[in-house]
């Protein structure tokens, strides 16, 4: 099946890792429940971590932000579940919005479909680092991100929407 493409009002310009930090959550002698290509994440702590900014000049009219994004898997002993991973990775972006869009939802296109291009991007930087660990190669789960709730009202609300 053919499908047709076209460039996307979104464009990722640039991709920069401030931080990556990946390491085995338990000794490999104590690797028993933890092959990661196996694990089931539920019940595990993932924090992320998003900031947008627009480029110097462009108040009124916004059109290249720059994203960044932690994403971690801290492995405290009181947050529950371990992963086989501990991680820590900080992602920063350029991305660029087409004039088409309107100024008052450039933001919010930016946090929830700029966040998931970064995940992507961070998702296969972990599986292709642990493919050679001793606890099998890791890949995060695929996330969704919503956009933030407007003051006042129900945070709930965008629950069980899709956003794309």
């Amino acid at each position: 099946m053919s499908v047709q493409l076209q460039m996307s009002p979104l464009q990722l310009k640039e991709l920069l890792y401030k931080k990556i930090l990946i390491e085995a959550a338990v000794d490999l002698t104590e690797a028993e429940g933890y092959w990661a290509p196996t694990f089931d994440f539920e019940g595990v702590k993932l924090v992320a971590d998003l900031a947008v900014g627009f480029a110097k000049g462009q108040q009124d009219d916004p059109r290249q932000f720059m994203v960044e994004m932690t994403v971690a898997i801290p492995n405290d002993p009181e947050d529950g579940k371990r992963a086989p991973y501990t991680l820590d990775i900080q992602a920063q972006a350029w991305i660029e919005v087409a004039d088409g869009i309107p100024k008052d939802k450039r933001r919010e296109i930016v946090e929830v479909n700029g966040a998931s291009l970064i995940l992507g991007a961070i998702r296969e930087l972990v599986l292709q680092v642990t493919g050679r660990s001793g606890l099998g190669p890791m890949l995060l789960p695929t996330l969704r991100f919503l956009p933030q709730p407007a003051p006042g009202s129900d945070p709930s609300a965008n629950l069980g929407q899709t956003h794309a």
